[in-house]
């Protein structure tokens, strides 16, 4: 089999869809089936193992991650905050696509991100999210615009669909109606790096961020109104002074869409010492900010997965997630729920978890062994089932 696979996206610090796009890749290439994979980098067709060369440090998990944003990403996102640069870029990248792949319709084209590009032989794409339909006021005005142009267009077209997770899956199905039979979720994995550390292992890291092992809970992810994130602030608050002022809340991550207020209720909590915001943590140290927490919160109200908290539960740390999401949906019980509107219950929902070892202890070994059903290598298997089905 041969495949052709955007890999437009693997730009760091990776988003989401880099980090699917790169994993994916990552375990593909390992796969006795797949004989060659030619990947769109923007400008070019290169192997695999080229783009895999050249993202080595992303693999490795020395690039930036958590909301880390470098020079050159803030000046891409500039950019294409200008009007008309964000179609302008689109349509420069899809006619160097066509041209191309023009004489090359043998391969299975597979899309990571969302719109399928013009291409007449077999394709798959992944649809991560419909964030975009649900919260469109919490995303650029340009995206919104295209993906609602575009996405109707891929779902015809596509061969098969792909998505993170069955509450997507449904959400196509019910409210797009692509055919049940022509889309499957498929679980994504957490990576490797990602296990239970001991307070000695993670002491060095966590000392260069001023935190001491299990004596703090953390969230990582953009802060934005449609991560919960002001629903924390307030549920947090809520928690009785002693524990907040024992075992601080430590927010990681990039500033988002639409957050002015949010970013300025942040800093005025800072002052207390009562939360903490780190707004850049590596991906290298990542796995040492998860592992050393006395839990991992994250009230999003919507993600097509929701992988930090996979993350979270493979590195032994009791989560909060929201009920009813995706989130919800992959830890089978093994986290704690609550509902997106209900702050007093997540306020509750920390207290318990801060004052109760044995519900931690519970927590920790059902996340950890919830979260050895899911790895990048099974999502790279039942992928290439996909493939199967079209080729």
């Amino acid at each position: 089999m041969k495949l052709l696979l955007n890999t437009e996206s693997l730009v760091p610090p990776l988003t989401g869809v880099g980090n699917y796009t790169l994993n994916l890749l990552r375990e593909l290439q390992g796969l006795a089936a797949i004989e060659q994979i030619d990947c769109f980098t923007g400008s070019a067709l290169v192997a695999a193992t080229e783009v895999l060369a050249a993202s080595r440090d992303e693999v490795a998990g020395a690039g930036p991650r958590a909301g880390g944003e470098t020079p050159g990403a803030r000046l891409r996102k500039l950019v294409r905050g200008l009007p008309l640069a964000y179609r302008a870029h689109t349509v420069l990248r899809n006619a160097r696509f066509r041209l191309l792949t023009h004489a090359r319709q043998d391969l299975l084209y597979h899309e990571p991100n969302f719109i399928l590009k013009d291409y007449e032989g077999p394709c798959v794409t992944t649809i991560h999210d419909l964030s975009f339909v649900h919260f469109p006021h919490l995303h650029p005005p340009e995206r919104v615009a295209r993906l609602s142009r575009e996405l109707p267009r891929t779902l015809s077209r596509a061969d098969f669909v792909i998505t993170d997770s069955e509450v997507v899956r449904r959400e196509l199905i019910d409210q797009f109606g692509v055919p049940a039979e022509r889309v499957r979720a498929i679980y994504l994995g957490a990576d490797e790096r990602f296990f239970p550390r001991t307070a000695e292992q993670t002491q060095a890291v966590l000392a260069r961020h001023g935190l001491r092992h299990g004596r703090y809970v953390a969230f990582v992810g953009t802060i934005e109104p449609r991560k919960g994130v002001d629903r924390l602030l307030a549920a947090w608050m809520q928690v009785p002074v002693s524990l907040r002022r024992a075992c601080p809340l430590v927010i990681a991550g990039a500033s988002g869409w639409r957050n002015d207020e949010l970013m300025a209720n942040i800093q005025a909590l800072q002052a207390s010492g009562e939360i903490r915001y780190l707004r850049f943590v590596s991906a290298a140290d990542l796995p040492f900010l998860y592992a050393g927490a006395a839990a991992f919160v994250y009230p999003s109200l919507y993600e097509g997965f929701g992988l930090p908290v996979l993350e979270a539960m493979a590195s032994g740390t009791p989560v909060i997630c929201t009920a009813g999401t995706s989130m919800a949906e992959f830890a089978g019980g093994a986290a704690m729920l609550f509902e997106a509107n209900d702050v007093a219950g997540l306020a509750t929902n920390l207290h318990e978890l801060l004052e109760h070892e044995l519900l931690r202890q519970r927590l920790i070994f059902q996340g950890v062994e919830q979260a050895r059903l899911f790895s990048w290598s099974r999502c790279a298997r039942e992928t290439l089932e996909v493939y199967s089905r079209v080729t």
